[in-house]
């Protein structure tokens, strides 16, 4: 818990870093953009890594393995599967960018006001 909060914190401070260094001003409607794009960038890693340690392009690795074996020269057995390559979790990510784009959704409610 204390992780995940300590990347809401970094990931909202990256946010006004932005802001500042692209010199807009700052207001509700640049945070609003800067925040869905750090919010859906970092939701799509964690879906991406979710897909990955499910095992779904395992079976995909698997076949390309049978089907050009002739071609490789690496063994089978050396080949670890893309499920097993990953060893976190997606849960933060995804508790990260979910609070990020929830944070957003309500500047935007806000803002519409």
């Amino acid at each position: 818990m204390k992780k995940t909060l300590i990347g809401i914190a970094v990931v909202q401070i990256l946010i006004f870093v932005t802001i500042f260094f692209r010199s807009e001003n700052l207001s509700l409607l640049s945070y609003i953009n800067n925040s869905f794009i750090y919010g859906g960038i970092i939701v799509f890693l964690g879906l991406w890594t979710f897909v990955i340690r499910t095992g779904v392009f395992d079976i995909f690795t698997m076949s390309m393995r049978k089907v050009f074996k002739a071609k490789s020269t690496i063994e089978d057995d050396e080949m670890r599967p893309p499920s097993e390559l990953l060893s976190f979790s997606s849960a933060p990510f995804l508790i990260i960018g979910s609070v990020t784009l929830l944070l957003m959704g309500l500047m935007l409610v806000i803002y519409e006001l």
